[in-house]
């Protein structure tokens, strides 16, 4: 009888944790790694480099993950994450570079620019990727821990030795940057990574054949000074040689995005005809929103990360159909992350903006 118990009890769990594989999906896209290294301290960091970066984060973030990284102990951005997985970079000696994958592009002028879209687009073209990982993220508000699941799957038979990353970044640290201010807006810095090793935790060495997957399960306890909606859990597929690191893919997840709750729940056909351009405000932007139907009771507000109302930029009624509003940097307090929020009688949807 216990000899049931027990084989009961393992398969509801081996049932659980399938139906929870089940449910990550593994998208077939290519998407690169688009690297700046910086420091706080570094002068030419905050200089053209500055601009061409905040460019690469507007245009190149739906096709790539972007971030910037500071391995100097001295920067007040340092990451130690940062530091080790650069070992696996191209190597370079000072700052401001800019890497696709691991390979050095430029320092940040003009054609920096341009040949990283160019390289960005190229890979994004990829319709048959070797590997990639779908992530799933859990939270638990009562001890401030991330959950991860990623499953990492071959579309293409592989062989070498490979690993998945996980990487916590923060998508907007307002801290001091030289040849500019003390509160300058730093956007997508890599903070962490998961588990105890830089370059992730080990899907297998040998050949993998088309349709192997392995599933990774980890947990981070989410740093005080970091806020959970200004956070993004990225993935990306090492393959090792001897010593030599290579990017195969990467993922990545807005954490508050892709959370849900049973109480909570944003109006998704509501969600889907809300749009602001751009996502990042340096003077103003253009406010979109489709009514299926007539609104009596209609606002539109700016929170900040606090979740304190800052901006009232619309309230009243509307009549069904499509409407506009201009959204001005004045309208946001400071620079930072910003959730707006459309409220339309008892439903709602967020879309997220920066103020620079």
């Amino acid at each position: 009888m216990r000899q049931l118990i027990y084989l009961f009890c393992f398969l509801g769990l081996a049932t659980a944790v399938t139906a929870q594989t089940q449910n990550i999906v593994v998208p077939k896209t290519q998407r690169g790694v688009v690297t700046k290294l910086a420091a706080t301290w570094c002068p030419f960091c905050g200089g053209q480099a500055w601009e061409t970066y905040k460019k690469m984060v507007s245009d190149l973030s739906p096709k790539s993950l972007v971030m910037v990284v500071h391995r100097s102990a001295s920067s007040r951005l340092y990451s130690a994450t940062a530091e080790k997985i650069l070992g696996g970079y191209d190597p370079v000696f000072y700052q401001p570079y800019f890497f696709f994958n691991t390979k050095v592009v430029g320092e940040g002028d003009a054609a920096t620019g341009t040949e990283m879209k160019k390289q960005v687009d190229n890979a994004s073209a990829l319709a048959n990727p070797t590997a990639q990982t779908g992530l799933q993220v859990r939270y638990n508000a009562s001890n401030r821990e991330l959950e991860v699941m990623a499953k990492t799957e071959f579309f293409k038979t592989a062989s070498g030795e490979f690993s998945t990353g996980i990487y916590l970044i923060e998508k907007s640290v307002i801290a001091a940057q030289a040849n500019r201010t003390n509160a300058e807006n730093h956007l997508n810095v890599l903070r962490t990574h998961f588990g105890t090793n830089e370059f992730g935790f080990e899907i297998g060495q040998g050949t993998m054949m088309s349709g192997f997957f392995k599933v990774t399960s980890t947990k981070l306890t989410l740093p005080s000074t970091i806020k959970l909606e200004n956070t993004i859990v990225a993935s990306i597929i090492w393959q090792k040689d001897g010593n030599v690191y290579s990017m195969v893919n990467s993922n990545w997840i807005d954490v508050a995005g892709s959370l849900t709750t049973v109480s909570i729940q944003e109006d998704q056909e509501l969600k889907a005809g809300f749009t602001i351009l751009p996502n990042i405000i340096l003077d103003k932007g253009l406010l979109e929103f489709n009514l299926p139907k007539s609104g009596q009771q209609v606002s539109v507000q700016a929170y900040n990360l606090q979740g304190q109302l800052v901006s009232t930029l619309y309230q009243g009624n509307l009549p069904a159909g499509n409407h506009q509003f201009p959204i001005n940097r004045a309208q946001l307090t400071s620079k930072g992350l910003y959730f707006v929020r459309l409220l339309v009688d008892g439903q709602f949807a967020t879309r997220k903006v920066i103020a620079e």
